[in-house]
């Protein structure tokens, strides 16, 4: 019965990821700037041929995967790549208004770049030149997989927010009438002042926050 379970929840999570990819792959990039304006039965072929070749990519993710220790240090070092300078950028677009779409783009290219090279220069103790790192030169060894990884995501995400704050400041911003739901400053917010303290999202938010810092503090 567990092993049911767990090939459920597998074959759930794997058509929801197999879903997401041919949707955006055929309506947001095929649609939008490949072909447009084709009948639905040409997408609907695409959203097929895509699923299959998405399947074919995770195959290959998982021989992939063999190669490390485990499967944290290789989701890890893909976060560090795709997600530190993802953060970067929606933290940005999320919170200042002055962000514009060059700048962010930009900043999120040169945070992935940024991750790449760290990672191409570092390689972990006890580990060969390879997919572990240093795949152009060793000029740093960190201790462990996981230390090169934070280490790796604090380079993307600095990068990316360096360089996206620097192209929006020279690059048109967008009118502010059309960022309103869309950057914080903008949009007007509920008042919860009826709830209390405890069911509030700023209080719950500054808690998770302080454990968070604290397990860090005990445990880093």
């Amino acid at each position: 019965m567990g092993l049911t379970a767990l090939m459920a929840s597998f074959m759930s999570g794997m058509a929801g990821n197999v879903t997401a990819f041919n949707t955006v792959w055929t309506y947001d990039l095929y649609q939008s700037y490949i072909k447009r304006d084709a009948p639905d039965g040409h997408y609907l072929t695409m959203g097929r041929i895509a699923t299959v070749g998405g399947i074919i990519l995770s195959v290959g993710a998982a021989y992939f995967a063999a190669h490390f220790n485990n499967i944290m240090d290789l989701l890890q070092l893909v976060f560090a790549f795709v997600n530190a300078p993802l953060f970067a950028t929606f933290l940005l677009g999320m919170f200042w208004k002055r962000t514009t779409g060059h700048g962010a783009f930009a900043g999120l290219l040169c945070g992935t770049l940024a991750a790449a090279l760290h990672h191409a220069l570092s390689l972990p103790r006890g580990m060969t030149a390879g997919l572990a790192g240093g795949w152009i030169d060793v000029v740093h060894i960190y201790p462990s997989e996981m230390a090169q990884n934070f280490w790796t995501a604090i380079f993307a995400w600095t990068a990316a927010m360096l360089v996206t704050i620097a192209l929006s400041l020279v690059t048109r911003p967008r009118a502010e009438k059309d960022l309103v739901g869309l950057v914080y400053s903008l949009t007007p917010r509920e008042v919860t002042t009826a709830k209390a303290w405890y069911a509030r999202p700023v209080h719950l938010g500054l808690a998770v926050l302080a454990a968070a810092i604290a397990l860090n503090l005990v445990f880093g």
